[in-house]
């Protein structure tokens, strides 16, 4: 969702507010410098005082996860100010964030007063927090304060994902706030970013209220533009999904090769394949008609007797879907 400002604005202020699937910042501040601040925070766990014995009252505080990133250009090596809090129909908690970024936890500081006996099963949902107020100022951004609603919908809040080529390889890092009910997460990839393909499951935590880092890697990315996304699924079957993330491997290009080419016999001998198991091959007619399908297991093949003619073999990466062909002459 976008809040659109009036044009006199200098910089725009745009809101992602928690919907069905994941957000990666609850809010986005934009500098006329060319940077922005994305903030996401999130109450996980109410800190009581004293000894507990809460029989007329109590105070207390709140434990806060949050992750704060700078992007763009520009990047300043601080903020003048962040800070905030966190509010219902009655009270409000104070909090304060790093100005140069980062993530993990801070607790408020306001150790407020709740005349209520519950402190031994007090959560934060049952505070019925409603809104996250923030005082933002840095270069390129006006002193100002933005508000956002609090929602405790998700039972998986990720706070970042992100995709990078490292050598052949890719690395995938993502991090979540709080995870309710959380069996595994999915490593996805597409070529067309419409047909997914299962990489690999990362265990989840199950429940946490802390920040959490997850890496991982596709060790065989196959070339040229690939997305990846992460599925989450819940104990009872439920998922979600990550933002999708877009890499260009330039550094693992495959070079196939198909020899003898004419052929007198029928063993054929194929070289670039780098793991045999995850490729296809396929035997077909000049019209296009499949005549022969395997796995492959090793560098060769022995392809049934055919009659002279001309063929196409085709090798199909069985995980990124990407597709070689071959013209093969039958002699």
């Amino acid at each position: 969702m976008k809040l659109t400002l009036p044009v006199s604005f200098l910089t725009s202020i745009i809101f992602t507010f928690l919907s069905s699937t994941p957000s990666f910042s609850q809010i986005s501040v934009q500098s006329t410098k060319g940077y922005s601040v994305n903030i996401y925070v999130e109450p996980v766990e109410i800190v009581t005082k004293g000894n507990n014995k809460c029989t007329w009252g109590y105070n207390y505080d709140l434990k806060l996860n949050y992750a704060i990133t700078l992007t763009g250009s520009n990047i300043p090596k601080k903020l003048y100010t962040l800070q905030g809090t966190v509010t219902n129909k009655s009270v409000s908690h104070f909090f304060s964030l790093p100005v140069n970024g980062g993530q993990g936890s801070t607790i408020s500081k306001s150790s407020v007063w709740r005349s209520e006996s519950d402190c031994a099963t007090a959560t934060v949902a049952t505070m019925s927090f409603q809104t996250i107020n923030i005082e933002i100022e840095g270069e390129g951004i006006s002193a100002r304060n933005v508000s956002f609603p609090y929602s405790t919908i998700l039972p998986v809040k990720m706070v970042s994902f992100s995709a990078e080529q490292i050598q052949e390889k890719v690395k995938l890092n993502w991090a979540t706030a709080t995870e309710i009910n959380n069996d595994f997460f999915t490593i996805e990839r597409s070529s067309d970013d419409n047909q997914w393909n299962e990489i690999k499951k990362i265990k989840g935590a199950g429940n946490s209220t802390e920040l959490r880092n997850y890496t991982s890697y596709d060790e065989n990315p196959a070339a040229g533009t690939f997305h990846y996304r992460i599925k989450q699924t819940d104990f009872d079957g439920n998922t979600s999904y990550s933002e999708v993330r877009t890499i260009r491997n330039t550094g693992n290009t495959k070079s196939l090769s198909l020899f003898p080419v004419p052929n007198a016999g029928n063993t054929i001998n194929i070289k670039g394949v780098k793991e045999y198991n995850k490729n296809e091959l396929t035997l077909l007619t000049a019209a296009g008609n499949i005549i022969f399908a395997t796995t492959l297991s090793t560098s060769s093949v022995e392809l049934p007797s055919l009659t002279t003619g001309i063929y196409f073999i085709r090798i199909k990466d069985k995980l990124s879907g990407e597709l070689t062909n071959f013209r093969y002459v039958k002699i």
